[in-house]
C-alpha cells in the first residue's frame, strides 16, 4: 500500500537493479490517435487513495505533457477514463499477477488500453527523499509512474542509460526527469509542445549507492514492438 515510510527487508544485499520482466507484441508502434490528445485518467475507487498519492501521478503526467501537446486530466469516471490506475495484489485478472514485496512492481499496457497497475504489496515511498532511506525494499512511486506513463504513451525501452525509459536502475536512486532521449522519443510519436523549453528538461538523475528506498523503472527503444504489458522485476545482486 502507498506509504511515506520505508519497509523492512530481510536480505542483506546492498545493491539491486530493476529490470522489466516482459515486453510482448508485434511490430507496430502503438500511439494514441490524434483525436485523443487530451487524455483522461482515473484511479480505481476501491483503492481509496489519498490526495497526496494522487498528486504523485499528477506530477508524473506533467513531465510528459511539458514536452508534448498531450494533456492529462483527472476524472472521477474510472470506467470512462482513457488511463485507469489501480493498486492490486497477486492475480488481479489481467494475466500478469503481482508477486508481493519487490519482484514485479508495476505494469502498463500500451495504447489504447490505458491500464496501469501497481503492486499494492510494495512499500511505496510517496514523499520525502528516497535516496536517504537505509532500507532497500522501499520504492519511489513517482519514478515508477514516470516510466510506466512512457509505456502507456507507446514508448519501449531505451539503450541510453540516462533515459527514464532505460530498462534497469540501481537501488538508492530517484529518477524522474526526462532525458533528451526520452524527449526525442515521445516527440517522434506526438510532436513537441510549442511552449517547451529544451533547457528546462534535465538529463541527469540522482544516483547513490549507500542507503536507499527507490527502485525505479526505465526503458525504451522507440523503434520497437507493441507493448502489451511491461512489469518490473527486482534482481538482487
Amino acid at each position: 500500500m502507498p506509504i511515506n515510510k520505508t519497509a523492512r527487508f530481510s536480505k542483506r544485499q546492498e545493491s539491486c537493479l530493476v529490470y522489466y520482466s516482459k515486453i510482448l507484441g508485434g511490430n507496430d508502434m502503438p500511439v494514441w490517435p490524434e483525436s485523443r490528445r487530451d487524455l483522461t485518467y482515473a484511479f480505481d475507487p476501491s483503492n481509496g487513495l489519498t490526495d497526496t498519492v494522487k498528486s504523485v501521478f499528477t506530477s508524473a503526467f506533467a513531465r510528459w505533457s511539458e514536452v508534448t501537446p498531450l494533456t492529462f486530466t483527472l476524472t472521477d469516471s474510472y470506467n470512462g477514463a482513457d488511463i485507469r490506475i489501480g493498486f492490486y495484489n497477486g492475480d488481479h485478472g489481467d494475466g500478469e499477477p503481482f508477486d508481493g514485496i519487490l519482484g514485479t512492481l508495476a505494469h502498463a499496457f500500451s495504447p489504447p488500453s490505458g491500464r496501469f497497475h501497481l503492486d499494492d504489496a510494495e512499500e511505496w515511498v510517496v514523499s520525502g527523499d528516497v535516496t536517504t532511506s537505509s532500507l532497500t525494499s522501499a520504492i519511489d512511486m513517482e519514478s515508477v509512474a514516470v516510466h510506466e506513463i512512457g509505456h502507456l504513451l507507446g514508448l519501449g525501452h531505451s539503450s541510453v542509460e540516462e533515459a527514464i525509459m532505460y530498462p534497469t536502475i540501481p537501488s538508492r536512486t530517484k529518477k524522474v526527469q526526462l532525458a533528451s532521449d526520452d524527449v526525442q522519443g515521445i516527440q517522434s510519436l506526438y510532436g513537441a509542445n510549442p511552449n517547451y523549453n529544451p533547457s528546462s528538461t534535465s538529463t541527469e538523475s540522482t544516483q547513490q549507492n549507500d542507503t536507499s528506498d527507490a527502485h525505479q523503472i526505465l526503458g525504451f527503444w522507440w523503434d520497437f514492438k507493441l507493448l502489451l504489458a511491461v512489469g518490473f522485476v527486482l534482481i538482487l545482486l
